[in-house]
């Protein structure tokens, strides 16, 4: 069978269902289900006999799907074959966060009345006592310094847009779980149920106490570049928007392992972006830091320039200014011409084969937007693409784990360019041979990002968390 990985990466099949069904006359039904699966356009993940007792056998296997109306589709066709009972489709997604895909656990067990009174009155008071005189005992004796808030107000959730906090939450709930298995960081998610970008900054502030670092997700561009600058000024812990920060780490990571598989030299990149919100804006800013000679910002007028009037902001005006240093004009199409790079964080197929072939020679291509890319890897290549990557390669999820991981370890205040420099370095040194990124299920990929974020933070001067 076809590796789960190689289904989403391959076959756009995202949506995978459990499935058990029982063959009642005991014949074995392997080569009718995978063909009635196929037929239906879907794919067997895997097939195992459960269960042989009476005469029938059972099976439990894997079926990937586009969604609800295609696994309606594949379970009508299973449900037709002669001698064939499906016992149970289940929605894996939907099942995977039935209770919630996080908990709170007690570390310590209670087990009798003196551990109660240990973990509890009267012993507690005498913690309470010990940081009260002095702030940074907090880090030793409670959960503080492993421990990461996950702020949002439900703005920009995914792909799904303005959906509220209360929605977005299984989202976060995701990211804890994601933080906890691949670098065992606490996190937790937190929701504000305001608009107001000065109520969503105070709340926040006054929440952030109690955590060790705090991770901005899904809050909408514009407010989120506020957001996270005034947070950053205003707390002595990180902060650190994923959209914003993470995205430009990976995005910077993949561009490292491109430009050693094509040997080119990134002084000599120059970068047109599709998207000039949060992880647009911050994908710029760490290109021209690390040496990309110019970007070209496109939004849905086109191009971002000086003198531009249509659907231009603040933030896009201040865009304006540091980026696109010949002042390109026009749609995305034109602003693509003679580029070495195109990243794109906007909308699905909006870039053309004819597109990429307007672009430098052998360009390298990273179509992020999620779920459906701006331009296929068979339409990128076609057009000239040396190298492609989509956003189920380029993945924050590389990233952000270890470096909030090394920012906790090294006892940081802030995030730094340095310390995100740092880690897409790391994670492009461990690139497996003819690949573009690292493998996210390896544990050492998070251990290499954190030990190089952490020897960052601490090589670069970041001042130490003192306490509040």
């Amino acid at each position: 069978m076809a590796t789960s990985e190689a289904i989403h990466d391959r076959f756009q099949l995202n949506t995978p269902f459990a499935v058990q069904l029982k063959s009642a006359d005991g014949k074995d039904p392997t080569a009718d289900v995978c063909d009635a699966v196929r037929r239906a356009e879907g794919k067997v993940s895997e097939m195992l006999l459960a269960d042989f007792s009476e005469g029938a056998l059972t099976y439990e296997m894997t079926v990937f799907t586009s969604g609800d109306e295609h696994a309606k589709k594949i379970r009508s066709a299973l449900n037709a074959l002669d001698g064939i009972k499906v016992l149970s489709f289940v929605d894996l997604a939907m099942e995977s966060h039935r209770g919630g895909a996080c908990e709170v656990r007690a570390r310590c067990k209670i087990e009798s009345n003196t551990d109660l009174r240990v973990v509890y009155t009267p012993g507690v008071a005498r913690i309470c006592k010990a940081i009260q005189a002095d702030p940074k005992l907090a880090r030793t004796y409670t959960n503080v310094a492993n421990k990461v808030a996950i702020v949002t107000n439900g703005t920009a959730i995914l792909g799904l847009g303005d959906i509220g906090p209360l929605a977005g939450l299984p989202v976060m709930e995701g990211k804890a779980a994601i933080f906890w298995n691949f670098a065992r960081v606490s996190a937790e998610p937190l929701l504000i149920d305001t608009k107001n970008t000065e109520e969503f900054i105070s709340i926040t502030e006054k929440l952030a106490c109690g955590f060790g670092a705090i991770q901005i997700e899904d809050v909408a561009a514009p407010e989120c570049f506020r957001i996270t600058r005034e947070l950053d000024k205003k707390l002595p812990v990180p902060v650190f928007h994923d959209d914003q920060h993470g995205t430009a780490t990976i995005v910077l990571t993949g561009l490292y392992s491109a430009l050693k598989r094509t040997g080119q030299d990134i002084s000599q990149m120059r970068c047109v972006m599709s998207g000039a919100g949060a992880a647009g804006t911050a994908i710029a800013d760490l290109l021209l830091r690390t040496g990309v000679e110019d970007v070209v910002l496109c939004d849905s007028a086109g191009a971002i320039y000086q003198g531009r009037q249509e659907n231009m902001n603040d933030e896009k005006r201040a865009l304006a200014e540091w980026t696109n240093k010949q002042n390109v004009k026009g749609s995305l199409s034109d602003a693509m011409k003679g580029m070495n790079l195109f990243v794109g964080v906007s909308r699905p197929n909006i870039v053309s084969e004819e597109m990429v072939a307007s672009m430098a020679a052998g360009p390298i291509v990273f179509a992020l937007a999620n779920p459906v890319s701006e331009i296929s890897q068979a339409d990128a290549l076609r057009g000239g693409a040396s190298v492609y990557a989509d956003g189920r390669t380029i993945n924050n999820a590389l990233a952000y784990p270890g470096i909030f991981r090394g920012a906790l370890d090294a006892e940081a205040d802030s995030i730094t360019i340095e310390m995100m420099v740092a880690a897409a370095h790391a994670l492009s040194d461990i690139v497996p041979e003819g690949e573009l990124m690292p493998e996210m299920m390896d544990p050492g990929t998070h251990v290499a990002v954190a030990e190089a974020v952490e020897e960052a933070a601490k090589s670069n001067g970041v001042r130490l968390w003192e306490g509040r």
